[in-house]
């Protein structure tokens, strides 16, 4: 076995050829190290299996002892599937696949001991995922289970989308295995053809820690086949979506100056890089993220640099407690540090709760032409406005929110303390910057979300430029913030989505390029500071003209106009303007660069250009029944805004004053979700409904029942 753990200040050590194990992370604590793998040193979190060690136990199922807990279990080349129910059928369905009744009694009647075995489900609201352990199962079939703790925005488990694994009756086909813990030996029903004397399971989470290193690069190495760590991803980070574990594959902690190069991170159970408290210049480059059960790359200050750190939206603490004082409290975050020239696909296998780049708590990091796509929610997810001043550059990041809601491929919030500073929500206008010590810049990246938006600053994010950026599919949002400028975009066949602006924002929209008019959802009458000179797409104009549909929505857009266009090459891709100078130079080129990573990226497919795009919801009409107008819950827009559990319910848009409605206790901006016992879906489930049931309604995204 290589010896890492006592490397001199200054080493070089050269990885042969060849797989070596780690059954536990190693520590390094030195300087000026270089660890080069040369071509093919591969490093595995795996113990070995030799076909003496199997035992077959009945037909067709055989057993082996093992030292330590395992997660996962290969022979050969081939992975094999923890048993589960439902089987993973549809690699587009959330979880593979998923069924209502996997904790149902009539289905766990057949399980004689489930303890040891793992439930996974979707976020009530899709914002996420949880995971439980099952401890074991009561006299009625009810499972006990402990966990849940995998996301910080609390609501109870999707009713439907969910999944249960390691259960032994449900390993009924061959490659499916499962641990059983109380005995510490893997059951496996083996592939025929396959040889046990190439089989391994995974023991480790962690390969390296880089504690306090400065200098220190890993170059040139595989990582691979380490076990999974949701039950250990439980650290609220303040008021966001996420809890968080404070590991990966490697773990840099308080490092400076160290450098992940020309690496490989595949089947990996965790997140794969992740930069904890006061790591500066930290550069991961030219390396390939692929098949990771958690995030790619994570960037995550600790909470003791925050002040005023808040966890979750109540209690809040009286305004006056609040800390004033304008930046961080400590330096316990990372801080320029760079993700560039990467591959990033295929994450959060398990944890829902992911991104291919994370970045909370940090300032001034860099994400460069990077490739991010097939992810289950965000591509890139920036947390909090704590602290700014980070870039995204040249990234191609598409086919994400694959299996969560309302998110977005690059997605963001900014919940930090102005929150509460203020006796209005817009009162805290004059705190916006005690966090945020410098704008994030979004510019030249294509963007593609086909379940979302392409770019979704969502509760609060301020303090942004967004430049120059290529939106494919799902257009830009802009949900209430601050200090927002959004110029020179293409958002095709889709345009700039408002929600619940302040009035008084200093937001700017202009000069983009928009194929249908604003999508708004309760705006105020007066839109920031600009939002003018923008260019509507009409590709039957003989001429330009005043782009009055845009004028009419925000009160501004005097210099806007709707005009034909002619791209250079779109179903190339290729989007530049030759007759307008701020799109004649337009980006073309996207994603990784380095060329053995770049020869085996994907690329999103290019839509057409729809000659008459409509969004969702266009054409929804309104019912009116006892003195209230309603609509049906329709779009991902009014999803977002409302809070809703996906595209249900029915939206209370007015009422007369002292109508049925009223008395009933509804208020406009409800959402009606039951009336008794019937469930609303939309606006039509509610003919028929009368006085005298409980009512459940969101309001301001909270449950509440009323009648």
């Amino acid at each position: 076995m290589i010896d890492f753990e006592h490397l001199a200040d200054g080493t070089t050590l050269h990885i042969p050829a060849g797989v070596h194990r780690f059954s536990a992370p190693v520590r390094i604590t030195g300087k000026r190290i270089r660890i080069v793998g040369e071509e093919g040193a591969v490093l595995r979190g795996t113990i070995p299996l030799r076909r003496k060690d199997f035992t077959q136990i009945r037909p067709g199922v055989f057993a082996a002892k093992v030292p330590q807990p395992v997660d996962a279990f290969y022979i050969g080349n081939r992975k094999y599937k923890m048993a589960r129910y439902p089987k993973a059928t549809d690699p587009d369905a959330p979880f593979g696949g998923w069924a209502a009744d996997c904790t149902d009694p009539e289905k766990t009647k057949d399980w004689a001991d489930p303890y040891g075995g793992y439930l996974h489900a979707m976020h009530r609201f899709l914002w996420g995922g949880f995971s439980y352990r099952i401890d074991g199962k009561n006299s009625d079939g009810t499972l006990r289970l402990s966990g849940g703790w995998q996301n910080n925005q609390r609501a109870e488990m999707h009713a439907s989308i969910r999944f249960v694994e390691n259960i032994p009756e449900e390993m009924t086909e061959p490659g499916e295995w499962v641990f059983d813990e109380k005995n510490m030996r893997i059951l496996v029903r083996p592939v025929p053809g396959d040889d046990p004397d190439e089989a391994e399971a995974a023991a480790a989470h962690s390969f390296f820690t880089l504690d306090g290193c400065e200098d220190v690069t890993l170059e040139n190495i595989t990582f691979e086949r380490t076990s999974r760590t949701f039950m250990e991803t439980k650290e609220p980070l303040l008021r966001s979506d996420w809890t968080i574990f404070r590991g990966g594959a490697v773990l840099l902690r308080d490092a400076v100056r160290c450098r992940i190069d020309r690496c490989t991170f595949r089947d990996i159970g965790s997140n794969c890089v992740f930069a904890d408290g006061n790591c500066r210049d930290v550069a991961v480059t030219r390396s390939r993220f692929t098949g990771i059960g958690a995030s790619g790359v994570c960037f995550v200050g600790r909470t003791d640099a925050v002040r005023s750190p808040m966890f979750l939206y109540a209690p809040r603490p009286p305004k006056e407690e609040i800390d004033r004082t304008p930046g961080p409290r400590s330096d316990a975050f990372p801080k320029f540090c760079t993700v560039e020239d990467c591959l990033i696909d295929h994450i959060g296998t398990t944890e829902k709760q992911s991104a291919g780049v994370q970045i909370y708590m940090s300032y001034g990091i860099t994400v460069k032409n990077c490739t991010i796509c097939h992810t289950p929610r965000a591509g890139i997810n920036i947390s909090e406005g704590t602290f700014g001043g980070h870039r995204i550059e040249g990234c191609d990041v598409f086919d994400t929110v694959r299996e969560t809601g309302d998110h977005g491929s690059f997605n963001s919030w900014g919940r930090d303390r102005y929150l509460e500073l203020g006796d209005t929500l817009a009162d805290s206008k004059p705190f916006v910057r005690y966090d945020v010590l410098s704008p994030t810049v979004i510019t030249r990246n294509r963007f593609r979300c086909d379940h979302g938006w392409d770019i979704d600053l969502d509760d609060g994010s301020s303090d942004y430029v967004i430049t120059e950026n290529l939106c494919l599919s799902g257009g830009l949002k802009l949900r209430e913030g601050w200090y927002r400028t959004a110029r020179h975009n293409i958002l095709l066949n889709n345009t700039v989505h408002l929600h619940v602006w302040h009035p008084d924002s200093e937001d700017t929209v202009e000069e983009n390029i928009l194929f249908t008019p604003y999508a708004p959802v309760e705006m105020p009458k007066g839109w920031g500071r600009s939002v003018n000179r923008n260019i509507l797409y009409a590709p039957d104009a003989a001429e330009p003209a005043p782009a009055a549909v845009l004028a009419s929505q925000s009160g501004q857009d005097g210099d806007s106009v709707q005009r034909a266009l002619t791209f250079r090459a779109p179903e190339e891709g290729d989007f530049r303007v030759a007759d307008l100078p701020a799109f004649a130079d337009f980006p073309t080129e996207f994603g990784v660069r380095y060329a053995p990573l770049r020869a085996v990226a994907d690329t999103p497919a290019i839509p057409a250009i729809q000659k008459d795009p409509r969004l969702p919801g266009d054409g929804a009409h309104p019912l009116t029944l006892f003195g209230m107008t309603v609509k049906d819950i329709d779009n991902d827009d009014e999803m977002s805004v409302f809070g809703t559990p996906g595209h249900t319910g029915a939206l209370v848009l007015s009422m007369l004053p002292d109508s049925p409605a009223e008395h009933f206790g509804i208020q406009r901006g409800d959402v009606l979700l039951h009336w008794g016992e019937r469930e609303i879906r939309g606006a039509d489930d509610l003919i028929g409904c009368g006085p005298g049931e409980p009512i459940h309604v969101l309001r301001q995204h909270k449950d509440i029942v009323i009648g």
